[in-house]
């Protein structure tokens, strides 16, 4: 049976940049779905990943030094294109919204957002992989606008039919987000795992992520997401710390 070797990681822009190229290169994975990515970086992981590199872009961060830029979410795929798309549902694409590094949820809210989807061959057998950095909210607390484009987004994905869809969705497992995500798709994340914030990394205190979640009546703040269709069977899927300040999530991706 034809699989492939899938990596999705919100990598916080060039934060942890050193650490994620270490990771990329031990684990030698077919398809790399990446949130959070500044486009300057592209050169560096495409070689780490031994790939190519499909880049959607988001915004325009105007902050100073390392934070300039044009910041996006990438797939990098060592396995040839055989279709490439960027499908917006929400925010200024056109222009890109230029992003101050304010996180007041009104201007958060005109960032981009966007399914990014691309289809590989391998063995014969094609793969339809999509990511997304899906809108943020405060605290981990469903918002009305985020019920709005969770709806704008299942548009899409209803007509995309078979597929795997990796990423950050900014809302916890056990919110009525994530939950109906869930319920259209296979959340493949192991029930094990409660949270996929890396304490270690994350620039907020771990009692403070800790209250967030019981202020949004969740056991964590499992936010980045791993779901299937029915044609596809997702195997061996893996929790990392120390990659950025969400954690890597690995898995076999393989079709029945």
């Amino acid at each position: 049976m034809a699989s492939l070797r899938l990596v999705s990681v919100n990598i916080e822009r060039s934060k942890h940049l050193d650490l994620f190229v270490s990771f990329l290169r031990e684990q030698n994975a077919d398809v790399v779905c990446i949130q959070e990515c500044m486009e300057r970086d592209i050169p560096l992981l495409e070689k780490a990943a031994g790939g190519t590199c499909f880049f959607t872009p988001l915004c325009i961060f105007a902050g100073a030094g390392e934070e300039q830029g044009v910041y996006g979410q990438a797939i990098i795929s060592r396995l040839p294109f055989v279709l490439s798309s960027a499908m917006y549902y929400a925010g200024e694409h056109d222009p890109l919204f230029v992003f101050n590094n304010e996180e007041k949820e009104e201007v958060i809210g005109r960032q981009a957002r966007a399914l990014s989807l691309i289809e590989v061959e391998k063995d014969s057998i094609r793969f339809k992989i999509a990511t997304t950095h899906f809108t943020w909210s405060p605290d981990g607390e469903a918002t009305d606008r985020q019920r709005r484009d969770l709806k704008s987004l299942l548009g899409l994905l209803d007509v995309e039919k078979e597929f795997v869809l990796a990423g950050d969705f900014n809302a916890p497992r056990g919110s009525d987000i994530f939950d109906t995500l869930a319920k259209h798709y296979k959340d493949n994340i192991p029930a094990k795992y409660e949270w996929s914030l890396d304490e270690s990394l994350h620039r907020v205190p771990r009692e403070v992520l800790a209250a967030h979640a019981r202020d949004a009546g969740v056991p964590g703040l499992m936010v980045d997401g791993l779901f299937s269709t029915p044609e596809y069977i997702v195997s061996a899927v893996e929790l990392h710390t120390g990659v950025s300040d969400h954690c890597a999530i690995t898995a076999t991706v393989s079709k029945k």
